[in-house]
């Protein structure tokens, strides 16, 4: 961690110990009489005023930086992108909705090991009352059935990077790796049958029976949901019976947050729906780097 994202995450007992150290300071070379030890008299003063009013007001009650360390928000933010956090809209304005990226203390169940919760960042997409279901993406070659999982092997000689798994999107009627679309005929040729028919269906977020649109993910995705088999199933409180197929029912204080890296993201599908009290702020736009500066959507 950087020396400016320690002096950003300081604890509250951190910060109040500084700020007592600074007035101390501040009173003690002011007896001293000395020019120079005015001028430095001063600066801890507005140091420490500063501090309380950055620390002890405007991050926990109005806006807070926020550091992102994973790919799980690709495209939307990327690794080491700093963003400012609106902590108000949330306490007075309004609950959170639909697409909104908010900053939360995840639960221990996500970061299993972990004693002390992270604060994690996920795109809201269900909130009370929603009925969600998702059906995940797959590619018809002729008579044979690929998942995301088989296209990224069968397709990875399109990728742009030899290290990185293929990034691959289903959207429509076409195929995309690592952003470029695919033509019937490199498809076809990538499982040996140039000749063969191809059916596209990629995977959906339905919300009370309507598919709705996604444009900042990085993959649709590639799992269902809920989830009804393993240790990763979804309780079964939270699942109904929506027009005869199995689906999420958000109960009253919960949400469903999910990554826009859909298919690489440790998000509410496999450690349950969020608690509401967990919510920490809205992301509101990405300060640092200065190539990166702009509005969260």
């Amino acid at each position: 961690m950087s020396v400016t994202e320690r002096l950003a995450n300081m604890s509250i007992p951190t910060v109040i110990i500084t700020v007592i150290v600074l007035l101390a300071a501040r009173f003690a070379l002011l007896k001293l009489k000395h020019p120079a030890a005015k001028s430095i008299a001063e600066i801890a003063e507005s140091l420490a005023v500063a501090m309380a009013l950055v620390f002890l007001l405007i991050r926990p009650f109005v806006v807070q930086a926020f550091f992102i360390p994973s790919a799980s928000m690709h495209p939307t933010l990327l690794e080491h992108d700093h963003l400012l956090v609106n902590r108000f809209i949330y306490r007075v304005v309004r609950e959170p909705e639909l697409g909104d990226v908010v900053v939360f203390k995840a639960p221990l169940e996500a970061t299993p090991g972990e004693t002390v919760p992270k604060d994690f960042i996920k795109r809201t997409i269900g909130v009370p009352g929603d009925i969600v279901r998702i059906t995940p993406g797959y590619v018809m070659i002729g008579d044979m059935k690929y998942d995301h999982v088989d296209l990224r092997g069968l397709l990875s000689e399109y990728s742009k990077s030899d290290t990185e798994r293929p990034s691959v999107l289903l959207k429509g009627n076409d195929v995309y790796v690592d952003g470029r679309r695919l033509t019937r005929a490199e498809i076809g040729a990538a499982a040996n049958d140039p000749g063969a028919k191809i059916k596209v269906v990629p995977g959906k977020v339905y919300i009370n029976g309507k598919a709705i649109n996604e444009p900042y993910i990085a993959e649709d995705p590639d799992l269902p949901y809920p989830i009804l088999a393993g240790d990763k199933a979804t309780p079964q409180k939270w699942i109904v019976n929506y027009k005869g197929k199995p689906a999420v029912k958000i109960p009253k204080g919960r949400l469903l947050v999910m990554g826009d890296n859909r298919n690489d993201s440790n998000d509410a599908r496999f450690w349950g729906l969020l608690d509401r009290k967990r919510v920490l702020g809205k992301a509101m736009v990405i300060f640092w780097p200065l190539n990166r500066i702009r509005i969260i959507h």
